[in-house]
């Protein structure tokens, strides 16, 4: 049974101090800039030297996260960044952009990158792109189910997620940050509005709908060991020390408990911040959190409030029981009620209780137990009636004990294999060490001390007394496996010198550890290259899934079709798409459009799992033998046309993705920065601006109602506290929603200038609107041609905003 590599967040030196003796065998960390948690302490580049240089001497990896998207005016910055982080020796950097693989490809040939969860790589064409581009490591979609890891085939290593945090959107297809509050999560700054209170329209009361609780597959992990998973991962670079210790140390021991094929069980997870905890999409079992802060470990539900105490009645299965300083989190529809228990609590039993005895019960391991807690003056009075509520446990005292523990007797997961040969020469006591690392690196060294031996007065040093001495680790990673002892013991040294040689030696294995990881710096300079085209004809495509609006369009020079679910619930299903409604809906486009002036071309949803992708070229092929032949719009980094989901943000990318025709930018962009691309694109004609339409906010796997919910009449709005309505669709696939802005991105007043630095293609996205909506292509067009009618745009997109633009 292979053991996967457990891979631990770092926010700080602290941190990584912890995660090492907790049990990490490797850690991840971000530098000041380009990390997806910039709101993290973070570290300095000398900072990620010295956690660099702690951690391998620890045999633990170094994965440095430069996974936000970089901008045309960074990349210099940034791949001079990187230079230095192979410098002083990272195992790998985690990267989202596709520009930057390119310009670490060239210049950083021997650094080994993974790919973030940001480049949602959700499927096998995807993965196959990848491995071309020489990545080495794909972090996983939190939203792959275990069946879809399983039918992957690599030579990448995987990785997955395993604990922490879970985000209502895909990784990297969100933009709800960024679009209403100027925060982007693909640059690192990302505010959290899915932990915020929305409504559904048609249901009343507001919850955490895009809120799910955090990931813990601690209880899968026999499960995980049967996948091809090479690294398994947690979240929280922004948590506590107590949760570093806690969760990092909780799965160490099962994974080596694994080994010997037992599995355990453990609560203290539960206790340090969670909003509730389940497994996630792993086994299609997602949960929404109650709240938005941490609930912790459920033990059982009030049974009797009364002025003066509350009976609890607490699970069988439950191990951990309360005590006096600990706290307690009661929760009841909305309401909670949250306090420290300030008296030692009673444990008696149910039988007990009834009959008004209340005796404490000796015997914790048996069932039906209550605890009896003491309220006191000191405690707020709740605002709700605390019967039949649910009880959590928020905080244990005795974990602080454990977290000290492991702060300051805990020791690396796995140590070096030391052998150590003393010897005597020309009457020098010498010591030679041969470290073997964990990555099969092998340094050797040689002290020889600067006190000779001596005949001895009274009494010889014995070669035992030696052994002794060489045998202290101190506070070193090492496991010495061998002492060779060249002396007969005959002669006289003071024990303090064989002492200082120990130390002096392994200070020297220690630098020479450290410095079998480092490489040369140097500095990359980037040729730019200055666009002088001026472009003369202005193309717009307009992007539908209404058949009415292709009997109508002229005047354009693509379309991209994109097939609407036939159910537009919000009920998410694992049914396969319907082969025969896709057909006809491909042949019914194709007919309207065939003696058109424009191109239609067939956009795949951009979520798209393997299973999803047999069905399209199912009814690809199919089409193609009725000779319907459509182009492709993919973002599996191989169609013919991207959409912006594929996060384009300079011309490092746009070079890269060099069999599309058409790429559109990412509307999270500003002005400047759509300056800064056009200015150097060797390919202008290649490059498409979103100019008009609602982008999507969110996509996601995650259901947005549960149980009851779903029989409510609810309809297709997210709705906010300041009332914007934002609508909601179901992909093809039945298995994403798509949240989309309550507002249009509108640059109409944007064209001329747009016009006038090169641009030439205009994006208008037309889904899911109106009948009319196709008119806004004659809007655009006098736009393009010098007139600009915003009161004529006004009756089809009656709310618009620039963005970020």
């Amino acid at each position: 049974m292979r053991i996967p590599e457990l891979l631990a967040p770092v926010g700080s030196m602290d941190h990584l101090k912890v995660a090492i003796n907790a049990g990490a065998s490797s850690v991840y960390l971000s530098g000041k800039e380009y990390g997806a948690r910039k709101y993290a302490t973070n570290f300095t580049l000398d900072e990620i030297n010295e956690a660099v240089d702690t951690a391998h001497i620890h045999n633990v990896k170094v994965y440095v996260t430069v996974n936000t998207l970089i901008k045309e005016d960074e990349l210099e910055d940034v791949i001079n960044y990187v230079s230095n982080l192979y410098a002083i020796g990272v195992d790998a950097v985690l990267v989202q952009d596709l520009g930057l693989v390119e310009l670490i490809n060239k210049h950083i040939p021997k650094l080994k990158i993974h790919a973030s969860t940001q480049m949602t790589c959700e499927n096998q064409l995807k993965l196959n792109y990848l491995e071309q581009k020489g990545i080495k490591r794909v972090v996983l979609p939190r939203e792959m189910r275990k069946e879809e890891i399983k039918s992957l085939n690599t030579n990448m290593e995987l990785e997955i997620f395993v604990h922490g945090a879970l985000c209502y959107s895909y990784s990297g297809q969100c933009l709800m940050s960024s679009f209403k509050g100027g925060r982007s999560g693909n640059r690192g700054t990302c505010a959290q509005p899915c932990r915020q209170k929305y409504k559904i329209e048609g249901i009343g009361k507001e919850n955490y709908y895009l809120s799910p609780c955090d990931l813990s597959l601690f209880n899968k992990l026999k499960e995980i060991l049967e996948l091809n998973i090479d690294c398994i991962k947690i979240e929280g670079r922004m948590r506590n020390k107590e949760y570093l210790a806690i969760v990092i140390n909780a799965y160490r021991k099962a994974l080596n408990k694994l080994k010997s094929k037992k599995e355990i069980e453990n609560e203290n997870i539960n206790l340090v911040f969670n909003r509730g905890l389940c497994e996630g999409l792993f086994n299609d079992s997602p949960k929404r959190s109650l709240k938005a802060g941490h609930i912790g470990l459920k033990i059982g539900h009030v049974i009797k409030s009364e002025k003066n105490q509350i009976a609890i009645k607490l699970d069988d299965s439950i191990k951990t029981i309360p005590e006096k300083g600990d706290g307690l989190l009661i929760i009841k529809n909305n309401d909670d009620y949250g306090f420290e228990i300030s008296q030692n609590p009673i444990i008696t039993s149910l039988n007990h209780f009834k009959t008004g005895k209340n005796k404490p019960m000796k015997n914790l391991t048996r069932r039906d137990k209550i605890l009896i807690v003491k309220k006191v003056w000191q405690n707020k009075k709740s605002t709700f009636n605390l019967n039949e509520s649910d009880v959590y446990l928020t905080k244990k005292n005795k974990l602080t004990k454990k977290v000290k523990e492991i702060e300051s007797k805990g020791s690396s997961f796995i140590k070096s294999k030391l052998v150590l040969t003393f010897s005597i020469k020309n009457k020098y006591p010498t010591l030679k060490g041969k470290l073997t690392l964990q990555n099969k690196k092998e340094v050797e060294s040689e002290v020889i001390g600067n006190t000779p031996f001596e005949k001895p007065i009274k009494k010889s040093i014995n070669r035992e007394v030696i052994k002794k001495q060489l045998q202290k680790i101190d506070n070193y990673p090492y496991n010495i496996i061998q002492i060779n002892i060249n002396y007969d013991g005959t002669l006289f040294i003071p024990i303090r010198k064989i002492n200082e040689l120990r130390r002096n030696l392994f200070e020297r294995l220690e630098k020479e550890a450290i410095n079998s990881f480092k490489h040369e710096n140097k500095k990359i300079k980037l040729k730019q290259y200055n666009n002088e085209t001026n472009e003369s004809k202005y193309n717009i495509s307009f992007y539908t899934n209404n058949l009415k609006h292709l009997e109508h369009i002229e005047n354009v020079e693509r379309v991209y079709l994109e097939i609407p679910n036939n159910d537009d619930s919000l009920i998410l299903s694992e049914e396969k798409p319907n082969i025969s409604y896709m057909i006809n809906f491909i042949k019914q486009a194709y007919e309207i459009s065939y003696d058109k002036d424009y191109k239609l071309i067939w956009k795949w949803p951009d979520i798209t799992h393997d299973n999803l992708i047999k069905s399209l070229n199912k009814v690809r092929g199919i089409l193609n033998k009725m000779h319907y032949t459509l182009p492709i719009m993919s973002n599996s980094f191989n169609g013919e046309y991207g959409f912006y989901s594929m996060n384009i943000t300079n011309n490092e990318t746009i070079n890269s993705l060099k069999d599309y025709k058409i790429l559109t930018l990412s509307p999270e962009l500003t002005k400047k920065d759509y300056e800064n691309i056009i200015k150097h694109c060797r390919y202008p004609k290649k490059v498409e601006i979103l100019v008009q339409g609602s982008v999507e906010l969110m996509k996601t796997r995650y259901p947005l109602l549960y149980g009851a919910e779903v029989k409510k009449n609810y309809k297709n709005y997210l709705i906010d506290k300041k009332n914007n309505k934002y609508p909601i669709h179901k992909s093809i696939s039945s298995q994403e929603l798509s949240i989309f802005n309550d507002s249009e991105l509108s640059l109409i007043n944007e064209i001329k200038h747009l016009k006038n630095i090169n641009y030439s293609n205009f994006a208008i996205d037309g889904r899911y609107k109106d009948d009319e909506y196709y008119k806004m292509i004659d809007i655009y067009n006098c736009a393009i041609n010098g007139y600009i009618n915003e009161k004529e745009l006004k009756k089809y997109s009656s709310k618009n905003t620039i963005a970020n633009y």
